[in-house]
């Protein structure tokens, strides 16, 4: 029933687009194009994707087992708000953004390692959805959601990360401001074009009363109006699954970043243009994709406000960390070739997983490359399946080296198969312990390089021994080049 239900609104959809979409282009309508006659009220409602008629939500999104596992865990609870909108009650309507100690050790941590290497951390946190546009919401949660608290705590995160060294955008008046276009997609978890630039707009502020941006050489850059994005949505699309209903596209005007003619001149052509001192890493709100109408030019923003190139990092996929580890395993990063590093991250991410620091504070610092080396090997590690262990590291016979009394150790690893992602790593410790670590390595990143800290359970045993142990099957026989250095 469900499906042909579906079939016939799809069908309807079709339709009105056919009917209105010579017209909505040629006048690059916007969302908040208004028109006049019941010709444009009627593009001005497809604009906005009012191709069906409520309600649009139905019982299964108020059952907990609705949520239980595959893309709907991501997506718990779905509700509707006033006409055109979708809100995920646990990640939108979010009202506190806590960081426990250890994250909060650890981001410390990772502002002094950049700072060593001569790169400034600027943090962009991102509002929630709920924090945006809380007047779209109806009861009961208009009610219940307390826009204040949020908005408290979120301006209380920010505060903790300038205090832990790093320069963090202004975001206040972003949040209470009044906007002429709407920060985020109605049905999307994304922000729309006009959020990524008000946000790039305060990166560009706290980044340019920064004394060293001035060493960094000016570019200038001009944005014009791209295509109109499409988006039908991810609430959307997951309402559609769960109820068979949905509403259809939103139509946003897109932005394009160029630098002005005549920038790239005579230097380029001799090879005369400096390296770009500054990178950006994100999520898929940041991320330039080969799909244009996924493209909300963020990096674009960026380097217009600044006047300054800016390498993009930002990731699809990868979370809140992925793009931030590749960053730091890149050869430009190693290099040297960056002063300032901007990390959009949205509020909501507690960055609690200590497994993912191990991984990120060794990788900001260089790695072994300038640690003293305690033992090295070389594996060759056969086709194997789920569940197979083999020994990439011995620390004994002759060569061993005596670890004890270290409160770390840093693995160095080096995979002729960028593709092994999903792994355990264990330790063993000549007193009986060990340490057994689960990796999850982001499916985009394409390197086969690995860094990861060893803490040892006491200050008394030695390391004896490092193996890896297969989550995923290992179809072809790899190379493994492991380093064990002082951290």
């Amino acid at each position: 029933m469900w499906q042909r239900r579906l079939d016939m609104i799809r069908s309807v959809a079709a339709c009105l687009l056919l009917a209105v979409g010579s017209v909505a282009f040629a006048a690059g309508l916007t969302e908040t194009s208004e028109t006049s006659g019941d010709e444009g009220q009627q593009e001005s409602r497809v604009m906005k994707g009012a191709f069906l008629q409520p309600p649009f939500t139905c019982a299964a999104l108020s059952d907990p087992a609705t949520y239980a596992e595959g893309a709907m865990t991501a997506m718990r609870e779905l509700i509707a708000g006033k006409p055109f909108w979708f809100f995920r009650t646990e990640v939108d309507l979010q009202e506190s953004f806590p960081m426990d100690e250890a994250a909060q050790q650890a981001f410390a941590e990772l502002v002094d390692r950049l700072a060593q290497r001569g790169v400034r951390l600027v943090v962009m946190p991102q509002p929630t959805r709920g924090l945006m546009h809380a007047e779209e919401l109806v009861s009961p949660w208009r009610a219940r959601y307390s826009l204040a608290a949020a908005r408290r705590s979120f301006l209380d995160k920010a505060q903790l990360l300038r205090a832990l060294g790093a320069a963090v955008a202004d975001m206040e008046p972003v949040l209470r401001g009044e906007h002429e276009q709407e920060y985020f997609f109605r049905r999307d978890h994304h922000w729309t074009p006009y959020g990524a630039q008000v946000s790039a707009r305060q990166v560009a502020e706290v980044m340019l009363a920064e004394p060293g941006i001035n060493e960094i050489p000016e570019v200038s850059y001009q944005t014009h109006p791209d295509i109109l994005l499409r988006k039908m949505g991810t609430l959307n699309a997951a309402v559609a699954m769960v109820c068979g209903n949905s509403y259809g596209f939103q139509w946003v005007r897109g932005s394009i970043t160029v630098p002005e003619e005549g920038t790239d001149s005579a230097d380029a052509l001799f090879g005369d243009v400096a390296a770009p001192a500054i990178a950006l890493v994100g999520t898929s709100n940041s991320d330039n994709r080969d799909d244009r109408y996924k493209n909300y030019n963020f990096h674009g923003f960026l380097q217009q406000y600044l006047s300054r190139d800016v390498v993009n990092f930002a990731m699809t996929g990868g979370g809140a960390t992925g793009s931030l580890q590749d960053l730091l395993l890149s050869e430009a990063f190693q290099s040297g070739q960056f002063r300032y590093l901007i990390w959009e991250l949205p509020v909501n991410y507690p960055l609690e997983e200590q497994e993912v620091w191990r991984q990120l504070l060794p990788a900001a610092s260089g790695g072994c490359s300038n640690r003293a080396l305690l033992a090295s090997q070389a594996t060759t590690v056969p086709v194997s399946a789920v569940d197979d262990r083999i020994e990439v590291l011995a620390n004994a016979g002759e060569r061993r080296r005596l670890t004890a009394g270290k409160p770390h150790l840093l693995l160095e690893m080096n995979y002729s198969d960028s593709n092994f992602k999903d792994f355990y790593v264990l330790a063993y410790y000549d007193d009986g312990q060990r340490e057994k670590i689960r990796i999850r390595r982001p499916a985009r990143l394409d390197t086969g390089r690995f860094l990861l800290r060893l803490d040892p359970p006491s200050r008394h045993g030695n390391l004896l021994s490092v193996l890896l142990e297969f989550e995923q099957p290992q179809p072809v026989a790899m190379t493994v080049e492991t380093a064990l250095c002082d951290y």
